[in-house]
Formats: structure tokens, C-alpha cells, sequence
């Protein structure tokens, strides 16, 4: 039904919030209060009022603990035994209590959400608010540009807060910029806007602070990758201690299960929720938790993705049945488990693994390759470009100049610039034709930099300079930056070998030592070829996530990672038909 003109839909949101504050209206303010709400909103940039939020949380909670009673009470009169009744009730339980929790939290994760992304951006911001600074520019135009580019993600929300606060509430330029970084969680923003303020009120030169906390903001980001790289160092340790050591004692204690049935806890079914559900989940958390740390691109590339839903999926759907029936894994199914049936049955998953791989590996590489050398070769062309307007030339006729020259992978771009800026284009629609179909954010964010400076600044030699003192100070992070995290890729490929190379060389020893008599023989070939099975393909799904792993580590993405899941599933797969000959009971 349409709403009358004039008049807002109700949405679900209303309805809730009504609920909400019609229900937990007078004890949402002291929940507020006790818990710093109001504070925890505000540094985390959110636009609510605190006693809103507090009574969306209680009705929040109000329902999760409806829903647990509900539980508890089927459980209680359902046929299940006692043990898993006490378990679901302590299940059920826990869960208003976590719902309590996460809404306490989530303002705090929000938090820290707005600092990892400003702390990331904050020296491509000081670059160009130093370089428009020195183009003529004031902060407010500054901030109006930077609120549009896409080229930010963090910065530009930050910006149109403080031109939220300019435009809509009538607030001083200044005083807006003020109470945008006193309330904001990061240190370093907020020292660096404070710093700009009150240089500006005092008369002192912007120029020369914008210069000098900009080298200072680039120092300290490389300062700060040893703390990262430790960090990162931490998280790959633990995660080789619950992925790969805790793997071989809990595979040890299954297998020792799956022989004897009758012994408790343990087998089969273990082993598979082991393999299937918690390593997997162990393997993502830390991804996660590797994720949290590292530098943010405002920029997504999500054509592997794409790739992979595209053609992967498919190419995975097809390949399933015709690999199949071709190596035979179709007998899993029934009857006794051999080692070539457990091979066949690997080779199946590894097939299809790969094939999901495969296309967004193929346009990983095609990236890569593609910007290998980038940072590099930018620093260059934006130092002969300040030469060149040194001479007199304008910037168009400068870059025109320059598109003879080899500049590595940044020459076809060049030239492309060149050619658009020849037949009369201007700056802005020249660089977004020569760079389209780019992904790689330093790319854009310099060619998007130059753009500013010569349209909005003229191109003057000292705009230019300045981003190219920017340019190469991005490079020696980046290089610096992939020399500390590549050391971390060899880790999931231990891992990996370790995890599928122990559990069947456990599997075959244990079968080796044990003595039993013949009635007991044929269970036992049962036991161990479907333990054999669960390891072989557990061992499998696992390298795939630790090659997804290494790319994560090595290059802060989770695409890298297509190719080096391949290769540990081939790995994992020779592997796992190595050591099968080592268990000759089955």
C-alpha cells in the first residue's frame, strides 16, 4: 500500500523501535548511563541517540531470551537423554547473555573499525591536503573534494561529517574540524587535525606543518611495521599450534577412537566435525583476526570473485560427477574403503578444489603482473614530470613529453594519457580513460592526486614535487611492507604437509601395532579405511584454506591465496598417496 504524499513509510525499523522504547523507555537511559553509551556511540562515528540503541539492545535481548526459554522447554519434554538436555539449557542460556554482550561491544568494534581505516588512509590524506595546500587550496574545499573520491573509504566519511557540521549546523570550518578529532578514536588523526587547527588560529605557515607531519606520519607507519609484523607473527604462531599441533594430538586420540568404537568419545564422527567444521573455523578466525590488522585499500577487487562464482562454480558443479565416475570414489559409498579408493575419492575433491580455484587464480596473476613494479615506476614519472615543468613546458605538453620514455608497467598508461590529452581532452577525462580497468589503489590514488594538483592548483613544480616525494614514500612502504609479510607464507605450507603427512603416517603405525584376531579383522579394515577416508579428504578442505591463509599473510589478500590453495592441494594430495602404501592392512 503507498503512503499518502507527504507522509514516510513505516518501516519493520519503526515498528521495532516503537516497540522498543514503549517497552524499555525508562530503563534504557540508565543502561545508557552505566555503560558509557553515549561515549562509546560518539567515538564510533554512530548516528543514534544512546537511549535508542540501549532500548533496541534490551527488546534484543527480551527476544533472544523468549527464544531460549522456548528451547529449553521443547528440550525438556522432548525423548533426548538427560546429557544433551543440559547441554542445550546451557546453550540456551548463554545465548541472552551473548546478545547483551555483542550490543555492549558493537560500538566499540565500530570504533575500531573507524580507526584502522583513517590510520590506514592518513598519509594519502596529509599527501594531498599538503599538495592542494601548496596549490592555493583552503581545508574546506580540501574537504569537499576528498568527501567525492572514491579513491578514500575512511577520510571521506570523516569528511562529510565535517562538512555535515559546515553546511548543515552553521559551525565554524575550524570548530567543525575540532570536534571531528576530539571525539575520534584515533590518536594520530586527531593529533594531526588538532595540529592543522591551531596552526591556522596562531598565523603559522600550513605549508610547512602539513610537510613535516606528513614525512613524520610516513616515518612512523614504518616504524609501525614491526609491531605489525609481530603481531602478525603472533597470530601465524597460534594459528600453527591449533591448525597443525593440536591437529596431530586430536587426530592421534580419533584414530585411537575409530579402532575401538566401543571406547567413548571419539571416531569417525569426531574426527569429521574435527575436520570439516572446527578446523575450518579455526583456520578463518585467525584470518579474520590477520585481517583486523593489516592495511585497508579503499579500493575492492572483486573481479577473482566474479571469476569464481562466474566460472568457478560451475566449472566445480561439472567436474564433481564426471571425476566421480571416472576415478571410481563413486565406491566410497558402500562396501570396504582400499587406499585406491581413498586416492580416487582425494582426487575428486582436489579436482573440484581446484577448479574453483582456478579462474579467480587466473585474474590474481593477470593483476599482479600487471602492477608488479607500479610504485616504483610512478615515483619516476612523477620526478621526470617536475623536471619537465621545471623547463617551462605546461603540465599536458610535459606528460606529452614524457610518453616516449620507458616507465616499466606505467608506460602503456602513459601513453594512453598522452594520446587523450593530444586530441584535446582535458586532465580529468584523459587520466580516467588511460586508467580504467586499473584496480590497483596506488595507482589511482596518484593518477587522482595529479589530476587535482594540475586542475585545481595549476600543476605548479612544488604541487608536483610534493607528490612525488609522496610517491616514492608510498613505494618504500609497500616494498618494506611485502619484505616482513612474505616470510609468513611458507607457514601454511608446513602446516599443510604436516597436518595430512602425520595423521596418515599415525593412521598406519596405530594399525600396524595392533594386534587382533581374525573375527576382528574385517571390522577393523571397516575403521580404518573410513578414518582414512575423513583424513585424507579433512586434510585436503584444510590446505585449500591455508593456501587462502598464505595469500592473506603474504599479501593481505584473501585472492592471492587461489594459487598457493592449488599447489597445497597438490602437495597435499601426492602426499596423502605417498603415505597411504605405509598402511597395508587396509
Amino acid at each position: 500500500m503507498k503512503s499518502a504524499p507527504g507522509k514516510r513509510r513505516v518501516s519493520v525499523v519503526d515498528v521495532y523501535d516503537y516497540i522498543a522504547l514503549k517497552t524499555f523507555g525508562k530503563l534504557a537511559p540508565w543502561l545508557a548511563k552505566t555503560f558509557e553509551l553515549e561515549a562509546g556511540i560518539r567515538n564510533a562515528g554512530m548516528t543514534i541517540y544512546p537511549t535508542l540503541y540501549a532500548a533496541r539492545l534490551l527488546l534484543a535481548v527480551a527476544i533472544a531470551a523468549a527464544i531460549s526459554v522456548y528451547a529449553t522447554l521443547v528440550a525438556a519434554f522432548s525423548s533426548l537423554s538427560f546429557t544433551y538436555k543440559i547441554f542445550i539449557g546451557a546453550l540456551t542460556l548463554v545465548f541472552p547473555i551473548l546478545v547483551f554482550a555483542l550490543g555492549l561491544s558493537y560500538p566499540s568494534y565500530k570504533a575500531g573499525d573507524r580507526k584502522r581505516w583513517v590510520e590506514s588512509e592518513l598519509p594519502f590524506f596529509a599527501s594531498y591536503l599538503t599538495a592542494m595546500a601548496i596549490a592555493g587550496l583552503d581545508v574546506l574545499s580540501v574537504l569537499d573534494r576528498v568527501s567525492r573520491l572514491n579513491i578514500f573509504k575512511g577520510v571521506r566519511v570523516e569528511a562529510q561529517l565535517i562538512l555535515r557540521d559546515v553546511k548543515l549546523l552553521g559551525k565554524d570550518p575550524l570548530k567543525a574540524i575540532e570536534d571531528n578529532a576530539l571525539s575520534h578514536p584515533s590518536s594520530q588523526y586527531r593529533d594531526f587535525m588538532l595540529g592543522y587547527s591551531a596552526t591556522v588560529k596562531i598565523g603559522g605557515s600550513v605549508i610547512h606543518y602539513l610537510e613535516v607531519k606528513t614525512q613524520d606520519i610516513f616515518r612512523n607507519r614504518v616504524d609501525e611495521l614491526k609491531v605489525l609484523s609481530e603481531r602478525v607473527a603472533l597470530y601465524t604462531e597460534l594459528y600453527i599450534i591449533l591448525a597443525v599441533i593440536s591437529s596431530v594430538s586430536f587426530y592421534i586420540f580419533f584414530t585411537i577412537s575409530g579402532l575401538f568404537p566401543g571406547s567413548g568419545f571419539g571416531g569417525v564422527s569426531h574426527m569429521a566435525i574435527y575436520s570439516f567444521i572446527a578446523l575450518p573455523l579455526i583456520t578463518l578466525t585467525i584470518m579474520y583476526l590477520v585481517d583486523r590488522l593489516q592495511p585497508k585499500s579503499p579500493i575492492k577487487f572483486f573481479e577473482p570473485y566474479n571469476a569464481m562464482i562466474t566460472y568457478g562454480v560451475p566449472a566445480a558443479v561439472i567436474t564433481l560427477p564426471l571425476m566421480f565416475y571416472i576415478t571410481g570414489s563413486y565406491k566410497v559409498l558402500g562396501g570396504l574403503v582400499t587406499p585406491s579408493l581413498v586416492i580416487a575419492a582425494s582426487t575428486t575433491l582436489s579436482s573440484l578444489l581446484i577448479a574453483l580455484s582456478l579462474p579467480p587464480a587466473y585474474y590474481w596473476i593477470l593483476e599482479s603482473r600487471r602492477a608488479r613494479g607500479m610504485g616504483g615506476s610512478i615515483a619516476s614519472f612523477l620526478r621526470d614530470l617536475t623536471e619537465a615543468r621545471k623547463t617551462g613546458l605546461s603540465p599536458e605538453k610535459s606528460i606529452i613529453a614524457l610518453s616516449t620514455r620507458d616507465y616499466g608497467p606505467l608506460t602503456p598508461i602513459v601513453r594512453k594519457l598522452a594520446s587523450a590529452l593530444t586530441i584535446g581532452l582535458d586532465v580529468d577525462r584523459a587520466v580516467a580513460s588511460a586508467v580504467k580497468g586499473h584496480r590497483n589503489w596506488v595507482l589511482l590514488s596518484t593518477m587522482r592526486f595529479l589530476t587535482d594538483a594540475i586542475t585545481l592548483g595549476g600543476g605548479s613544480v612544488e604541487t608536483l614535487d610534493s607528490l612525488a616525494r609522496f610517491a616514492r614514500s608510498l613505494e618504500d612502504y609497500e616494498i618494506e611492507l611485502s619484505r616482513r609479510l612474505k616470510i609468513y607464507m611458507l607457514m601454511p605450507y608446513i602446516g599443510a604437509i604436516m597436518v595430512a603427512g602425520s595423521s596418515m603416517m599415525i593412521l598406519g603405525y596405530t594399525a600396524q601395532t595392533l594386534t587382533v584376531s581374525p573375527q576382528q579383522a574385517a571390522q577393523l579394515k571397516e575403521q580404518i579405511g573410513s578414518i582414512a577416508l575423513i583424513l585424507s579428504l579433512g586434510s585436503l578442505v584444510n590446505s585449500w584454506l591455508m593456501g587462502l591463509m598464505a595469500g592473506k599473510l603474504s599479501k593481505g589478500t584473501v585472492v592471492a591465496g587461489f594459487t598457493h590453495s592449488m599447489i597445497l592441494v597438490t602437495i597435499t594430495l601426492t602426499t596423502i598417496a605417498l603415505t597411504l602404501r605405509g598402511i597395508p592392512i587396509i
